[in-house]
């Protein structure tokens, strides 16, 4: 990829103008694996589940098998724990102090979280593995506190406050503001951060860059006969792959299923309840899971929630349940300009569970 406008380019060949941060996830299994254009050797997954996170399951797999080390920090038995060398077991949010949430809204207002309960068996809050680690290497003075409170206390006494008068908030301190932009009309300034201070629909600096200034529509490839797109979202119920295995959240959902066009279905020979298998273009299967029949749902392609399909015995509830949308997302597509991955490249078809 040649350099951006800086005339620099960055370690892993993005244009360092464009691209966010290290790009997607993804594009760093490919250093772990090959080690171009730089070598990985280790690394720290924390409270992510590297097999529901990251398409093409397999090539993961085989970027952790090349890595020194792996270390793991997660409140749950999940999937990819078993690959790791070293496990943290962290404590859960109910069982922990996290750093104060300050929003800046039209209200601003700073927020506590404090633990409900004392952690259970051996697990500990994740600040606490940050600082022993820290002063275990000699790095003490990074951390001048012994507690999550003295730490808390310490933030907050920039707004003279401390954790007791926080509390005798009902946990919330308000905060003085403003609306949005007053501070800009007020110093006459712009908060847009482009050269002519206004919302650009034509990008000078894209243009320059060799990008198109103005979005072009690209048509997108068709499923091949007897595959559907593969789509997937959100439930209200679940967050992300987290808490399938939550008992209660898991009474309420304990499984996914696949959306198909109900007149598709009735071509298929498939009813509401009928349990198949996923298998898509590459030949990556995941399953079984119940079919949804519903006329919600364009017929040349299938939807599913994400987070389900786990195959870690250790989540007792989740362990089996439905079917994965990233054990089925083997190809993926960059976005040149900001990086953002896109997934839902991926082709399905549907194989009646024998």
């Amino acid at each position: 990829m040649p350099p951006g406008p800086t005339g620099k380019t960055r370690a892993d060949g993005a244009r360092e103008k464009f691209l966010r941060g290290a790009t997607a996830m993804q594009e760093l299994i490919e250093p772990m694996v090959t080690g171009q254009p730089y070598p990985i050797k280790g690394l720290v997954a924390y409270g992510t589940n590297l097999f529901h996170t990251i398409p093409n399951v397999p090539r993961t797999k085989e970027a952790l098998q090349k890595l020194d080390f792996v270390l793991t920090i997660d409140a749950l038995p999940q999937d990819h724990v078993a690959w790791s060398d070293v496990v943290l077991p962290e404590a859960t949010y109910l069982e922990r102090y996290d750093e104060l949430w300050a929003c800046g809204h039209k209200t601003p207002y700073v927020a506590l979280r404090e633990p409900a309960v004392e952690p259970l068996y051996e697990t500990k809050p994740g600040w606490w593995m940050a600082r022993e680690l820290g002063v275990r290497l000699g790095l003490e003075a990074f951390f001048p506190w012994q507690t999550a409170e003295e730490y808390l206390n310490r933030r907050l006494s920039s707004l003279n406050l401390n954790l007791d008068k926080l509390r005798e908030q009902g946990g919330v301190a308000i905060q003085k503001g403003k609306p949005y932009l007053a501070d800009f009309e007020a110093e006459g300034a712009s908060p847009f951060g482009t050269a002519s201070g206004k919302v650009e629909l034509y990008s000078e600096a894209l243009a320059s860059a060799g990008f198109q200034p103005l979005p072009v529509y690209e048509p997108l490839d068709e499923a091949p006969a007897g595959y559907f797109r593969l789509l997937y979202g959100r439930s209200p119920v679940h967050t992300f792959a987290r808490t399938q295995n939550t008992p209660v959240l898991n009474q309420l959902m304990a499984e996914n299923d696949v959306w198909l066009n109900a007149a598709t279905a009735a071509d298929l020979g498939l009813a509401e309840g009928d349990r198949v298998w996923l298998e898509n273009q590459d030949g990556a299967r995941s399953g079984p899971v119940k079919v949804k029949a519903t006329p919600r749902i364009r017929r040349d392609c299938v939807y599913m929630v994400h987070g389900f399909g786990h195959q870690a015995p250790g989540m007792t509830r989740a362990h089996g349940r439905g079917a994965s949308d990233a054990a089925l997302q083997t190809r993926y597509a960059l976005d040149p300009i900001c990086g953002g991955a896109g997934m839902r490249v991926n082709f399905v078809k549907l194989v009646r569970e024998s």
